[in-house]
């Protein structure tokens, strides 16, 4: 359920990106009382991603402020803005995104939104940005931002020996354990301890036990065992569709619609990358009935590939990185004329380079 009664709202990403800005948020906003307000309020804190958004209109929800993390721009997000701004939220959005980069110009134009983007993981570009208001982050939020930047690369991506050890495992089992579980009350657990200015301290939940009877369990605990679980799972199914992989001009692609279920598909994507060993283009497709391209590479190939299909009209809604970009293929586009295009694509994206 998400909450209203509350003056700041931040919406951020499931992600360990969108956990830790969130978390960055909280401390700012909670515990320091610097920003978006000039005083000490608990803002509402509410898990979404690009297309979830979306809930936020239907539901007709609205609040004094709302800050947008770590969410690639998109057709729901925009509806999601419109929304807001209708009934006088003040936006502020930041963002590391190719979409939402592009889009800055019309969300400042035509929404008064204010927006900070960069090519870093968003936890580096708003830790950047409060440092600048006189905000310095905790320990443990920066030794947590240098570890998403380490999981997601950016400009500045620091040495793995620049991370406190177990920090970037920690902050990749969250990720993957909340993809999996997409529980909010999870998340808001997850992104309070990651901003709490006190010592580590446990958190426990309530599962359910192997007789049926809810117990309660370390979340962090919780969270490395659903991650172990998870990538136990997605190594086997990409073994074997990496086996029916077909090259299409310098990529390869795997159709894995009806061969994987669930959530994952990125990380799905990026181990059958490392068995192939070249750019890879996963096909797949959602609960919803939504159809997916995942491209993952290595020297920035899988953004360059994905835009020229944006370009060519077969797909919209890009997120994602340089080596990793997803996108919902359009509706009226056949699997014949999305294998032509990722030729073409391909090709003229090796040409570039």
């Amino acid at each position: 359920m998400v909450e209203q009664e509350c003056k700041v709202s931040v919406i951020a990403d499931w992600d360990a990106d969108g956990v830790v800005s969130a978390a960055i948020i909280l401390y700012a906003q909670h515990h320091r009382g610097k920003f978006p307000l000039a005083e000490r309020v608990k803002p509402c804190l509410i898990p979404a991603g690009p297309r979830s958004i979306k809930k936020i209109a239907e539901e007709g929800l609205c609040w004094d402020i709302v800050v947008i993390l770590d969410i690639p721009f998109t057709a729901e997000v925009e509806e999601t803005i419109k929304h807001l701004r209708e009934c006088g939220s003040k936006i502020y959005y930041f963002d590391h995104h190719s979409s939402t980069i592009e889009a800055m110009r019309k969300l400042e134009d035509e929404y008064n939104v204010f927006v900070v983007v960069g090519r870093s993981p968003t936890s580096v570009v708003l830790q950047k940005f409060l440092e600048g208001l006189g905000v310095k982050l905790t320990p443990r939020l920066r030794e947590f931002v240098k570890a998403v930047a380490v999981l997601e690369g950016g400009k500045r991506k620091p040495a793995k020996e620049e991370v406190a050890p177990g920090i970037i495992n920690l902050a990749a089992s969250i990720s993957k354990a909340l993809n999996q579980l997409r529980d909010e009350q999870a998340w808001v657990k997850y992104v309070k301890w990651v901003s709490n200015p006190l010592p580590f301290e446990e958190i426990k939940v309530k599962v359910p036990s192997r007789e049926g009877e809810a117990g309660k369990k370390s979340l962090l605990k919780l969270g490395m065992e659903i991650s172990s679980e998870s990538d136990k799972r997605i190594k086997e199914a990409a073994m074997n569709l990496a086996m029916s992989s077909r090259n299409l001009g310098y990529i390869k692609f795997v159709d894995a619609r009806g061969k994987w279920e669930g959530r994952g598909a990125s990380a799905l994507a990026s181990n059958i990358y490392k068995i192939v060993n070249m750019p890879v283009a996963v096909f797949v497709e959602k609960d919803d009935g939504s159809r997916l391209l995942i491209i993952r590479s290595g020297k920035g190939e899988a953004e360059k590939i994905m835009r020229k299909l944006y370009e060519s009209g077969i797909v919209e809604d890009i997120g994602g990185h340089r080596n990793i970009a997803v996108a919902r293929v359009g509706s009226d586009v056949t699997e014949r004329m999305l294998e032509r295009a990722l030729r073409r694509a391909s090709f003229e994206a090796a040409r570039e380079s």
